[in-house]
């Protein structure tokens, strides 16, 4: 009970004591500002008397009786706050923490009763929980306003009980060896700090779910990270596709056409055979378009690149796209990847020169070694070593030169082929490089039968001729040049025609003119 002298009467005048009491629990975080309502009046701020006092230990704080501006500049400090009596206490530090008691009277009498609080201390402010789904992409705020770049350093912990570790030393509880969870990858793996601060998580698993503690210089903020398992929905449509690459190409594959945003949507792309998980794209980290696997919105076409396409890539593989949990398509593609470009086929007759290109574009020189095979049914041979099969005895065609003997690199890495026979058909194989290859399938056609009529016989001659000759323009000239146009007649009834048996001419002649007299050829032939 107070006592207070009564300066008129010269007497102890006894204060009533509050009949209420209100009790209040406040919890703050070191560097706040807190204001405490210790009564709502009508009456003005200087007529009343504030007493705050600390109950353990017993210490007189403020006692507010009148106006004075000295009070102001104390980390304590009261004011009447639209009809509120409020206690103030500025950057409230660890030394605070207590009981404390507030009363308010009016001349003799205790207004509104006694306000008990508890000041509890806590070293972090604890900002709003963060929810996120296995899998998925998650941002931990390390302050109330996240959007502004840090300059101090920012440092992350996380809690595992009531023991914190480093964010870049954590390692997760041993898991049930039952667990039927694939273990992920180690935290400090899949987490990074952004520059404003906040805790960048990829790939969230459930052992991520726990508190997590961000320190900016002094100031320091807890943050609940809950993970939720969600079972996502099956797909319920299902493509199948068969798709063919040569090595080193690029590939492009549209998994779903569609008008949400590609940041909106979770891509999942794994290979089934064996089965490993190669990409999965939930936001738009520009990380990924470094790997050789990315993912884009092309025209509204959520579209999987492949670059630089090897041989170990082919297989079986499975791309999903989710729309939250829902799954919009799943599309099933099987890679199937060449080691060497097939180029159109090559015809011929017997006896003619045949030309195989060693690219797409064959009349450019190289300056790369290139090397040729031929294959004879699974089996590839250098074309230098090359031995045709055995001819059975009764066979009635002539044993011709071996065919290391007929052929010849050009200097633009095609095949020149002489005096072509029927076992020359085959498939070859030009090899450019370690990465490019090319094969082109020669076909050999059977030479004109004595059955087919004079007109006939004309036109495939003249053919004959034309070909050999388109065949040796592309030769390199150096130094004299002898051409030799040789066309077999024996055997036609043609009574114009047997008159030789063979139609022969022959040029001897410097580069510069070859080319303009290799139609006297043709003109021999026909006259």
């Amino acid at each position: 009970m107070d006592f207070k002298l009564d300066s008129c009467l010269g007497t102890m005048v006894t204060q009533r004591p509050c009949e209420q009491v209100h009790r209040l629990n406040i919890n703050y975080v070191q560097g706040d500002n807190v204001s405490i309502s210790c009564l709502t009046t009508t009456h003005l701020l200087e007529s009343l008397t504030v007493e705050l006092r600390r109950t353990d230990p017993v210490k007189h704080i403020l006692k507010y009786s009148d106006n004075s501006p000295a009070l102001e500049h104390q980390r304590w400090s009261r004011r009447n706050d639209a009809g509120n009596v409020t206690l103030d206490l500025k950057d409230i530090s660890s030394s605070d923490k207590g009981y404390y008691e507030c009363k308010v009277y009016k001349d003799w009498d205790c207004l509104n009763g006694l306000t008990l609080f508890n000041l509890r201390f806590k070293e972090c402010k604890t900002l709003d929980s963060v929810h996120a789904t296995p899998d998925s992409s998650v941002l931990l705020p390390c302050s109330e306003h996240p959007l502004q770049n840090r300059t101090d350093q920012v440092t992350w912990k996380i809690f595992h009980g009531n023991q914190s570790t480093e964010i870049d030393q954590y390692r997760p509880p041993h898991k049930p060896s039952n667990s039927t969870e694939r273990d992920p990858r180690p935290l400090y793996e899949r987490a990074r700090i952004l520059g404003n601060g906040s805790l960048l998580i990829r790939d969230a698993v459930n052992s991520d779910g726990s508190w997590y503690q961000c320190r900016v210089s002094e100031k320091l903020y807890e943050v609940k990270l809950v993970v939720k398992v969600v079972t996502q929905r099956p797909c319920e449509q299902v493509h199948q596709l068969n798709i063919k690459y040569i090595q080193g190409d690029n590939m492009s594959i549209s998994c779903l056409t569609t008008t949400h945003p590609l940041e909106s949507l979770t891509v999942k792309l794994r290979r089934t055979d064996p089965v490993k998980d190669i990409l999965k794209y939930s936001d738009n980290s520009p990380a990924l378009e470094h790997q050789r696997w990315s993912v884009r919105n092309d025209a509204g076409n959520v579209t999987l690149y492949l670059k630089d396409i090897s041989l170990s890539d082919k297989g079986h593989y499975k791309c999903e796209v989710y729309k939250d949990w829902d799954c919009l398509i799943a599309t099933l593609f099987n890679l199937r990847v060449k080691e060497c470009k097939t180029l159109d086929s090559v015809h011929a007759t017997p006896d003619s020169s045949v030309l195989l290109p060693c690219s797409e574009h064959p009349l450019q020189y190289r300056t790369d070694q290139v090397t040729w095979k031929i294959f004879h049914g699974h089996q590839s041979t250098e074309i230098d070593q090359y031995r045709p099969p055995h001819k059975p005895s009764n066979g009635t065609e002539r044993d011709p030169r071996p065919l290391y003997e007929r052929v010849r690199i050009l200097g633009n890495g095609s095949l020149l082929i002489r005096d072509a026979v029927n076992t020359d058909g085959s498939w070859y194989q030009c090899r450019v490089s370690e990465n490019t290859c090319y094969e082109v399938k020669l076909v050999m056609k059977d030479a004109p039968t004595q059955t087919d009529s004079p007109a006939a016989v004309t036109t495939n001659l003249t053919a004959v001729v034309m070909t050999t000759i388109v065949s040796l323009c592309v030769l390199p000239f150096k130094g004299p040049f002898s051409l030799f146009c040789h066309v077999p007649l024996s055997g036609h009834t043609n009574s114009r025609l047997q008159r030789s048996t063979t139609i022969t001419c022959s040029l001897q002649l410097p580069p510069s003119k070859a080319r303009e007299k290799m139609a006297d050829c043709s003109t021999q032939q026909s006259s």
